[in-house]
């Protein structure tokens, strides 16, 4: 019993329709008493006008007729069953002896009280309860006028009844909307749970279903199963970075150990070994290369040189770059024109903006047939960089592939196939996009950036 009890406290579902439960509860015992202490108060407000009324015609009855006329009224309002067995009169002498009304004279009265109460009385001869007004008359007679107000304890009986069949079927609905939340919740969640199961045994391509609809379930579903793509594209690109290193890193290897080897055989010269040594080191260094580079880009795609970000110039950056390549695209005979340069504020590293387009320039001026276009424009918030070459350009296939760890357009190029991909970590830690389109004759670069928030628009 205790295991079912906390396995129940455990489900959510359960703890969720409690509450809304117990607020139901308290919602109807709230309103219960609201339309109680209203009602009630109406009433007695009521009783107490139609009391003070009717004594002020009574004692106009006596002022003009004395005791024997305020008898005959008395006698007249009770004798013409309009409200009489509800309404309360009693006429006592000076001597306290009853002469007119339908009120037992032996119950005390308190005739010190110039305001209407409520108290305990014999009415026809039934007790009962009722609010009273007892006023002393001028020859030493006492006069009370009530009114029986036992239909308070009936409406107050009524109303309670009405409350606990409220909470009776708030309770049962409680019952019932746990029933159905619980059914439903677990239904939503088991196949969350099954998903995610079968994802971590390794079926990574498996997703949630998600429904047409904008319910919390549905959108978390489609969360879920973005933030899944994501890993699995993610893990599908560490695999082939992975096998790739591998491959960059056996084939040298292989090579360096084999020179090695070699230079270590009876009757090498000293000269052969020397040169075996120096092909060794160079190919180690260049693999030491290699491996910075992946650890740059990794670090870029980890966002940790973010930290580092303040407002920079990027017009300015790109000026630097240019005037720094101008004499290379000179000696290659490429014209580099600055077509517009606006005033651009981001929020980013300087050095590793420079560091991106440096790299995107040098490829044009590389490919490019005679000349290289860069400008700088801003569209709302964002700043754009456009690269256009005349050089042959790519086709529009392999679009997709640049920026890809270690991918050549053309694989007998020098180089390891990570500049691209440097500088597409670069725009990424700034949120930026890469894109590449046909220049007609070449290819055109355009780099998209966030503007600084600070900056003027």
């Amino acid at each position: 019993m205790i295991c079912f009890l906390r396995r129940l406290w455990n489900s959510i579902s359960f703890r969720l329709t409690l509450n809304y439960g117990l607020l139901a509860i308290l919602t109807t015992l709230i309103l219960s008493a609201f339309i109680y202490t209203q009602f009630i108060g109406a009433l007695r407000t009521e009783y107490t006008r139609q009391i003070t009324s009717t004594a002020q015609r009574l004692e106009v009855a006596y002022e003009e007729g004395g005791r024997n006329a305020l008898a005959a009224a008395i006698e007249l309002t009770l004798s013409d069953r309009i409200d009489a067995d509800r309404e309360i009169y009693l006429l006592l002498d000076e001597h306290g002896r009853k002469i007119a009304g339908n009120l037992d004279a032996s119950l005390p009265l308190n005739s010190t009280r110039p305001d209407v109460y409520e108290a305990d009385v014999i009415h026809d001869g039934m007790p009962t309860r009722g609010h009273l007004k007892v006023l002393p008359l001028a020859d030493g007679e006492t006069l009370v006028v009530g009114h029986d107000s036992s239909e308070i304890g009936d409406i107050t009986s009524l109303i309670g009844q009405a409350t606990a069949t409220a909470i009776l079927l708030a309770v049962l609905l409680v019952l019932l909307g746990t029933y159905i939340f619980r059914r439903e919740l677990a239904h939503r969640v088991s196949h969350i749970r099954q998903t995610t199961q079968l994802i971590g045994a390794g079926q990574l391509s498996k997703r949630i279903s998600a429904p047409t609809g904008e319910d919390e379930f549905t959108l978390l579903n489609r969360d879920v199963n973005a933030m899944l793509d994501r890993i699995e594209l993610l893990m599908k690109s560490a695999r082939h970075i992975s096998d790739t290193i591998a491959h960059n890193l056996r084939t040298p290897l292989t090579r360096i150990i084999g020179a090695l080897r070699a230079a270590q055989r009876p009757g090498v010269s000293m000269t052969d070994v020397l040169e075996a040594n120096q092909h060794a080191i160079e190919s180690i260094e260049r693999l030491n290369v290699l491996l910075e580079k992946l650890l740059q880009i990794a670090e870029l795609e980890a966002g940790i040189q973010r930290r580092s970000f303040r407002p920079c110039e990027l017009d300015v950056i790109v000026a630097d770059v240019l005037e720094m390549y101008g004499t290379l695209a000179e000696e290659k005979g490429v014209s580099l024109l600055r077509a517009k340069l606006d005033n651009v504020t981001l929020h980013g590293d300087a050095n590793l903006l420079a560091s991106a387009l440096a790299n995107l320039i040098d490829n044009a001026v590389k490919f490019a047939a005679s000349r290289v276009v860069v400008d700088v424009t801003r569209q709302n918030r964002t700043a754009l960089v456009t690269i256009t070459d005349d050089g042959a350009g790519l086709p529009p296939a392999e679009y997709e592939h640049l920026g890809k760890h270690f991918y050549r357009s053309d694989p007998s190029s020098e180089g390891h196939g990570l500049g691209l991909t440097s500088v597409k970590s670069i725009v990424g830690l700034h949120v930026g996009t890469l894109g590449f389109s046909d220049a007609r004759p070449g290819l055109r670069v355009t780099v998209s950036l966030p503007l600084d928030p600070k900056s003027k628009p």
